[in-house]
């Protein structure tokens, strides 16, 4: 009877039990093998004779973090590509991150990587019980918990990420002309050595609070009654939208934050305790009259496509007692702080009061200034006096400037006249961006061509960029991470997961090979 060599988890860990009881010697390979190569056959057949029995452990699509289209091929056919290779004695799916779980619970005598990840260590790193520390050493810890020991094997290697970079259609070829220019003034260890440098920043975050709640549905009859489209309830899912997505992302890249915003007697308090990330200090108000808006999207969860969008009110109204409370915060926390981030979505969080005591401060200023469906036409940029780095769509600053056919430097030095910001970031969707800074201007494009939702994508890229506006990055870098930042958030469903610097090293890491 032929061996099943794709096995669960569950299946495999039992298995592996009864082969170590018959005296086998277990070698274990982790990766994510999207295409499997030259190289990577070489190294199965390196790995297996360390030992008598070859496992390979396949990381989950939700996982891969490659850049722009990635995984090319699904997990599914990534296994079964793998079991077809005669050296090869079982494939299992990891349904973890990393491999440390997984090597924990098969226990290999020998768990073997390609020594190129020697060099990646720096960039493939993961959150340890005292800090970051890289991949590899992480899952030695792992192997040497459970009696086994790591080995490198010194075959020929090759990259997937190059090759499917090479070849991928998911990458525009504007963005490959750009990424080569890009190339002959920085490398990707350029890039992430400079993004470690935010590390000290001390921010201020204030801003709407927002919970975002996504329905899944399922489509049904016609009714019989009426021309209606009848939908079945799957599932949902809530996530900390707003402010609270802005601070997460830049709690990714620095310890530092002070958040500042006022919820209503629907408080989502204890969801959001365990979505904010480590390094946020919350001064969260209350405003017993108002309740917090959530913003209820319907989704087709066959064709993943949005339905229509619920408001749960029509934001938070602040009371005069409350506004002098939350004015004294800001007095109290702008002297601990280098710079402002304002997320300001026009739900009523930022009074005049309050925006006169932010503009008055002598601190960094970034800004963006939503325009929704819940304030289309009554919250423009120009309710502000200053900024020093401002990141809006197209249609924020087309909008108060009046400016609907126009080039788009028109509205910007119409805007830039206005608030005197040194720099002005505009995201064009899929044309990409365009950054001014100081008189010059930098352009680059869309790094992806199937976003799977654009929702929260803004707000990760006015995060991040206001960090290195404030410390003063090359404008092409700040340009070039802004779409990395937007090509990452597209990939998620909403504000499901924060950017971290881990996610970006490796972004920047894969698309720069």
């Amino acid at each position: 009877m032929p061996i099943i060599k794709v096995q669960s988890l569950d299946n495999l860990q039992k298995i592996v039990e009864q082969l170590k009881k018959e005296g086998k010697k277990i070698v274990h390979c982790h990766g994510c093998f999207d295409i499997v190569h030259y190289g990577h056959v070489r190294h199965f057949m390196s790995a297996k004779e360390q030992g008598d029995i070859l496992i390979v452990t396949v990381t989950q699509d939700k996982f891969v973090r490659k850049g722009p289209g990635r995984p090319y091929f699904s997990e599914d056919i990534r296994m079964h590509m793998i079991s077809s290779l005669q050296c090869v004695d079982y494939v299992a799916l990891n349904q973890w991150e990393t491999a440390v779980e997984i090597i924990k619970i098969l226990k290999p005598d020998v768990y073997v990587k390609g020594k190129e990840v020697v060099e990646n260590g720096n960039v493939d790193m993961v959150q340890g019980e005292n800090g970051k520390i890289s991949n590899i050493k992480a899952e030695e810890e792992a192997v040497l918990s459970v009696g086994g020991r790591l080995h490198f094997t010194e075959e020929i290697t090759f990259s997937s990420t190059r090759i499917i970079n090479q070849i991928t259609e998911n990458v525009p070829d504007e963005a490959k002309i750009y990424f080569g220019a890009l190339k002959s003034k920085y490398s990707a260890d350029d890039i992430i050595n400079q993004l470690e440098h935010l590390r000290g920043i001390k921010v201020l975050v204030i801003g709407d609070a927002i919970i975002d709640e996504y329905v899944y549905c399922e489509q049904m009859e016609r009714s019989g009654k009426e021309p209606l489209i009848a939908y079945h309830l799957l599932n949902s899912e809530l996530q900390a939208g707003g402010v609270f997505a802005a601070s997460n992302h830049i709690a990714g890249f620095t310890n530092h934050i002070e958040l500042i915003t006022c919820m209503g007697n629907n408080s989502h308090y204890e969801f959001l305790k365990g979505k904010l990330k480590n390094g946020i200090q919350t001064h969260l108000f209350l405003q017993n009259e108002s309740k917090t808006l959530v913003k209820r999207r319907y989704v087709d969860n066959y064709k993943r496509q949005k339905l229509f969008e619920l408001y749960s009110s029509k934001g938070i109204e602040i009371g005069k007692l409350n506004e002098g409370e939350i004015i004294k915060c800001i007095e109290r926390v702008l002297p601990q702080v280098d710079m402002i981030l304002i997320t300001d979505f026009g739900h009523g969080m930022l009074t005049p009061a309050m925006i006169d005591t932010l503009m008055n401060s002598n601190k960094f200023v970034a800004l963006n200034c939503q325009l929704n469906a819940g304030n289309l036409g009554y919250n423009f940029i120009t309710k502000y006096r200053r900024a020093n780095f401002i990141s809006l769509n197209e249609r924020e600053i087309r909008l108060p400037m009046q400016e609907k056919n126009s080039d788009i430097s028109v509205p910007i030095e119409k805007l830039n006249k206005i608030l005197n910001a040194d720099s002005i970031n505009i995201t064009m969707g899929k044309h990409g961006s365009i950054l001014y800074h100081k008189g010059n201007y930098y352009r680059a494009p869309a790094f992806t061509k199937d976003p799977i939702d654009t929702i929260g994508a803004g707000d990760a890229v006015l995060s991040l960029l206001s960090l290195l506006t404030y410390k003063g990055f090359d404008p092409e870098l700040v340009s070039f991470i802004g779409n990395c930042v937007g090509a990452i958030a597209v990939r998620t469903v909403g504000n499901r997961e924060s950017i971290d610097s881990i996610e970006m090293n490796k972004f920047v890491k894969y698309i720069m090979k």
